[in-house]
């Protein structure tokens, strides 16, 4: 944890959820999912007082062997795509996560306070989540009394609660030692 221009920022090394056995999981073809999430929130309990998200997919262009990368974060909303040569280079990439930007400094009053990270590998997959949804939505004809098209009252409410991602098993928590105001170093 640093401060710097009257800003929290935060680096993790996350480089202990990414290692080689990831590999084949990214390498897969399907667009994969890793949501990033960081809050400072006092140590006792309570809500956030600082929060950080990031929301990288990967796909992997198994034409070109290599991976392609789009970061959704508070500075990139629409996203910022990259393209990373092998896996090594993602891994690197997502191992070292510099500068986060978790809010104002003025939000560390009095204290103690933790950093708190949730890691989802693939929460749900983009073409899952769709998929499922036009299941729920639509399900095939023959499953419908009188086999008419139609959209169910289920069916909406899927939609809206399949928006949030699964936890699954692939969730990482980290806590960090607790802090105070004055032991977050000026950058």
């Amino acid at each position: 944890m640093s401060a710097r221009a009257g800003r929290i920022e935060a680096t993790l090394d996350l480089s202990s959820l990414f290692g080689p056995a990831r590999e084949q999981e990214f390498g897969n073809g399907l667009t994969n999912v890793v949501a990033i999430y960081l809050s400072v929130k006092p140590a006792r309990g309570g809500e956030p007082v600082a929060f950080h998200g990031r929301v990288v997919e990967i796909l992997f262009d198994v034409w070109e062997e290599t991976y392609s990368v789009t970061v959704k974060d508070p500075q990139h909303p629409a996203g910022r795509r990259l393209v990373l040569p092998d896996f090594a280079a993602l891994r690197s990439f997502l191992s070292d996560e510099r500068d986060l930007d978790l809010g104002p400094l003025s939000a560390l009053a009095a204290g103690p306070f933790v950093l708190e990270a949730r890691v989802e590998v693939n929460p749900v997959s983009r073409e899952q989540l769709q998929r499922t949804r036009e299941y729920i939505a639509n399900p095939p004809a023959g499953t419908r009394p009188g086999g008419a098209p139609s959209r169910s009252v289920l069916g909406a409410v899927a939609s809206f609660l399949l928006r949030e991602p699964d936890p699954g098993t692939d969730v990482h928590l980290l806590r960090s030692p607790s802090f105070t105001r004055r032991e977050v170093a000026a950058r």
